[in-house]
């Protein structure tokens, strides 16, 4: 029932011409390298590098290999379908490790939370594949593998070294966040080992220790024989600010401690802007932490870390959060909600434990059962249509519509396009945050045709390959606004674009 809208939206996506645009797009085409000339060793390129001496880019590749086998068969609904059987895939292992920990009866009301949770999120959010949103499940199934491995069952680790190997490659916004997570899985590890209760053997190391170091290999590669970009990460400095524990720890308050998180519209009225705790959501945050670190202490003490795996995973991702949030880099465009989506899954976590406690509590008799089967089944059926959760939906929509008209118009010549040569894409004339070179990317890709980039910079976004080197023939130029509009009849216009912004398509020598 959870997955059913996802799945939903990403063959609505395929089977209606629907089309990633602007940093959406950036992932499709980077998969499209995978395994090419121009194979990505590393993530995107982090918008902290503004502030960085060296530039970095995100710690790894996982999430572009994972969407390549989809991408190049067909890449704008490739794309939809990639990612929601990546968030399906973090789906069914939340409950496959519900049922080894809490038992099938916790599955009922954990999905509960998980629903809520991708109701308020939108159909659109989950079949795109930038980093913020896409991440969020993956996340949360880390969480619950994080609990199941402290619980010491260690077929867990395996789900827990993909998951966090996938998240904290994929935004470093997480790394922080998995690796303080490593000490409650250690310490449970260690406990349950010793006293025998542990489950799974020896084999479950090996296995996860594998997964890791093929997941990682990458990562490595680049460092001793690329750009060194995991030393830059770790050792990088630059003067960029940060939020600091008491921000941080408002940002994480604001977000947990909220009557907005988990329903419509609250993932898309934190998106304009980071909020910050008010005075009374700052006291909530501290006395339920306080309250929660008391019963957590009492509850070891007395039935072991085995019974309290889940609070006590909860309680380290919140402080780990608040750490998280001090320590990210305050961007050019501030302290951006694009950095802190993780509180999302972070809430839905303890929800999570909260209806698995309700459930355990009722065993799940009659009307409780009821309850927990509406409570999830509406949000479900209310997540079919199409939804877009995030700020200037309507302007998100119709750049879409746009883009998909401008590549239709672009498709019956670009494969002429390729016969003549290399060709320098040139986006400078267009408006701060159009979504259009991206995409266009793609269908250059789709038809062969080799396109590069005059600005260094865009090396760490394509690599070296993608940088002019003079031996272009052509140049792509996209205009908006009143020059697009004196352009369009231009015999070198190969697609032009109305409306409030109009946009125009330029093929010219180089």
């Amino acid at each position: 029932m959870v997955c059913l809208p996802i799945v939903w939206a990403a063959v609505r996506a395929a089977a209606g011409g629907w089309a990633p645009i602007g940093d959406d797009a950036y992932f499709t085409v980077r998969s499209r390298d995978v395994l090419t000339a121009h194979h990505p060793l590393l993530g995107a390129w982090s918008s902290g590098s503004l502030d960085l001496r060296s530039p970095i880019n995100n710690l790894g590749p996982t999430q572009l290999d994972l969407l390549a086998p989809f991408t190049r068969f067909t890449p704008m609904g490739g794309t939809a379908i990639a990612v929601a059987l990546i968030n399906v895939a973090a789906i069914v292992a939340i409950a496959w490790l519900l049922v080894r920990i809490a038992g099938e009866r916790a599955v009922l009301p954990a999905m509960c939370a998980v629903g809520l949770l991708t109701w308020t999120m939108g159909s659109e959010m989950l079949i795109t594949p930038r980093q913020h949103q896409a991440m969020i499940l993956p996340y949360l199934c880390f969480l619950v593998a994080a609990w199941a491995v402290t619980a010491g069952d260690r077929w867990a680790i395996v789900v827990a070294v993909g998951a966090g190997s996938l998240v904290a490659q994929t935004h470093l916004s997480y790394p922080v966040l998995v690796a303080a997570l490593a000490v409650p899985m250690l310490v449970g590890q260690v406990v349950t080992a010793r006293d025998g209760t542990a489950v799974g053997g020896r084999r479950p190391f090996v296995v996860a220790a594998a997964v890791g170091c093929f997941l990682w290999i990458q990562t490595v590669v680049d460092q001793f024989a690329g750009y060194g970009n995991l030393g830059h990460v770790l050792f990088g400095s630059g003067d960029a600010g940060r939020a600091g524990l008491a921000r941080g720890a408002r940002i994480v308050a604001a977000t947990l401690v909220s009557p907005y998180t988990f329903v419509r519209p609250g993932y898309r009225h934190f998106d304009d802007t980071v909020r910050f705790a008010s005075v009374w959501q700052s006291i909530v945050f501290w006395l339920a932490l306080g309250f929660a670190i008391g019963w957590v202490a009492v509850a070891v003490r007395r039935r072991g870390i085995r019974h309290a795996a889940g609070p006590v995973v909860a309680i380290v991702a919140v402080l780990a959060g608040v750490l998280d949030a001090a320590l990210l880099p305050r961007t050019t465009f501030g302290y951006t909600i694009m950095n802190y989506r993780w509180l999302w899954a972070t809430g839905a976590f303890v929800l999570m434990l909260v209806l698995v406690s309700v459930g355990r509590g009722t065993r799940l008799r009659n009307g409780v059962t009821a309850v927990f089967v509406v409570l999830l089944a509406v949000p479900a059926l209310a997540n079919m249509p199409r939804s877009v959760q995030n700020v200037g939906a309507d302007q998100y929509l119709a750049e879409q519509r746009s883009i998909e008209d401008a590549l239709g118009q672009v498709d019956s010549v670009l494969d002429e396009v390729a016969k003549d040569g290399p060709v320098v894409v040139d986006d400078s004339a267009m408006y701060f945050g159009h979504g259009y070179t991206y995409p266009l990317l793609v269908e250059m890709q789709e038809h062969g045709v080799d396109f590069r980039f005059d600005d260094a910079f865009q090396e760490r976004r394509f690599g070296t390959g993608r940088i002019s080197d003079g031996s272009e023939t052509q140049r792509l130029r996209l205009v908006s606004g009143d020059p697009a509009v004196a352009l369009r009849e231009s015999p070198e216009a190969i697609a032009y674009v109305g409306g409030d912004r109009p946009v125009v398509l330029l093929l010219e020598p180089a």
